[in-house]
């Protein structure tokens, strides 16, 4: 070891590195003489996000922690004695993607990038090595841009979800307490009323009365607003002529009830007998009302829920037949929240299709990119009608998926790239440039295949999964 922790390296220490232990005395002298040792304390900046990558380093001692501030959801990567980064031979990294921390008294060993050609002939072993790194390293990025770009999806589908569920949970929460009003009151009204005395012949009309409440709003269901208002008028002018009060005439036109049904049960019970009577059949219509609100509000959301565990395939094994259009409807309602705002859904579906061999998870994967980037396509132009389009068709071999939607179209020299990893045409934080990727890779790993049409106005992916996998 060197007497002062920066000075320069020497072949032996560089020896003591299993990265270097398979290269010859001359290949070490070489790299000792090429490389420049600096030192960083701990918590100091080694490199910045977006500086030029220029240098092939070795961790001598410490760690490199790797962050990249603009992606909440990468890992931190930990580089630890003994272990290259930076610029490695045959790379084409130009720009450094993240930002490198010391953490704890660091050493590092630079080399200058141009110098990395020459390393290959003289340290060959380190040289297969570190392509080998390369590779790692590579691998690892694809994974975390994947993941990032997984992550940014559910991130907006998730959004889109918990409005969705909002608005059902808030209706039944506001029905329960509605509901929990309404029974009070009328438990207090029936109480009131039962120690009056009251014939049996007006208790079984007011409890026939009650009865023929049956559903809620079933007095006006096949009324007009006009036929309604009128109904309402001639009750409340009814109730005004004997001192009832004339605000209950709407509510009872919804629970069915007309004067002609309250004519006989005035004449049988006293006036204020009758007013807690009419009272009740109000709240009996409120309270059927209100149970219904809440039971389509819990439908809604049930239904939400089975849409998210038939999008995330729960308790499905990878690969089962699955059944396409299903799927897609499936994934279209996750982007419910989005779509119902301004677009057009049009569904050409051939029915009955036949399920094809595969993973329905990533399957929703596909159509999800897809309709993400259909949205963001279409909303990029802020004027005109947005439609997406999703048709289906049997073929001899194949069942063939196509999405079209009426957006700007994507430029001609462009269409070569959009395939690539992480090329993209969103600003900055909104897309990875890995949706496309996604959907070829897992395309081809179904042994399908992806082709896109474009032109201004019109742009089609057509998705084409084999029947019968080999």
């Amino acid at each position: 070891m060197p007497s002062d922790p920066c000075d320069r390296l020497t072949p032996d220490e560089l020896a003591a590195i299993p990265l270097f232990a398979d290269d010859d005395r001359a290949a070490l002298e070489w790299l000792a003489d090429h490389m420049q040792v600096r030192c960083f304390e701990s918590g100091e900046i080694i490199f910045q996000e977006g500086a030029p990558a220029t240098d092939f380093m070795v961790i001598l001692e410490g760690e490199l922690h790797f962050r990249r501030p603009g992606d909440p959801y990468a890992p931190v990567l930990v580089r630890t004695a003994g272990h290259p980064t930076g610029v490695l031979p045959f790379s084409r990294m130009k720009v450094i993607a993240g930002r490198g921390t010391a953490v704890g008294f660091t050493r590092i060993a630079f080399m200058p990038a141009t110098e990395l050609r020459e390393l290959v002939y003289r340290a060959p072993n380190l040289a297969q090595k570190l392509v080998g790194e390369m590779t790692d390293r590579t691998r690892e990025m694809a994974r975390t841009e994947e993941r990032t770009a997984k992550m940014l999806a559910l991130g907006k589908l998730s959004a889109g979800l918990a409005h969705e569920l909002n608005n059902p949970a808030s209706a039944a929460l506001r029905s329960a307490t509605l509901l929990r009003e309404a029974l009070n009151n009328r438990r207090s009204e029936a109480i009131l009323l039962r120690g009056e005395a009251l014939s049996t012949e007006a208790q079984q009309l007011l409890s026939k009365l009650s009865d023929t409440i049956a559903e809620c709003g079933g007095g006006t269901n096949s009324l007009d607003a006009l036929e309604r208002s009128d109904l309402e008028s001639e009750l409340a002018d009814w109730m005004e002529s004997r001192n009832f009060p004339a605000q209950l005439a709407g509510d009872l036109i919804d629970a069915g009830i007309r004067a002609t049904d309250l004519e006989p049960l005035v004449k049988l019970i006293p006036h204020a007998s009758a007013i807690r009577g009419m009272r009740i059949l109000v709240y009996d219509n409120q309270i059927l009302c209100l149970t219904r609100e809440i039971e389509e509000a819990s439908r809604r959301i049930s239904d939400l829920i089975q849409a998210v565990k038939a999008y995330s395939y729960m308790d499905k094994t990878p690969i089962s037949e699955v059944d396409v259009e299903y799927g897609i409807d499936v994934t279209l309602r996750m982007f419910q929240h989005q779509l119902k705002h301004g677009f057009a859904v049009k569904r050409q579906f051939a029915g009955h299709l036949p399920k094809v061999p595969a993973n329905g998870s990533e399957l929703n994967q596909i159509w999800t990119n897809l309709i993400d980037n259909a949205i963001s396509a279409m909303n990029s132009q802020p004027n005109g009608d947005k439609v997406l389009t999703v048709r289906t068709v049997l073929e001899p071999e194949s069942v063939l998926v196509e999405f079209t939607d009426n957006g700007p179209g994507i430029p001609q020299e462009i269409r070569g790239r959009i395939f690539e990893p992480f090329f993209t045409t969103k600003p900055v934080g909104e897309g990875t440039g890995l949706g496309l990727d996604i959907v070829m890779r897992i395309v081809r790993a179904h042994q399908g295949s992806i082709h896109l049409n474009s032109r201004p106005g019109q742009t089609s992916f057509q998705i084409r999964l084999p029947l019968v996998r080999s």
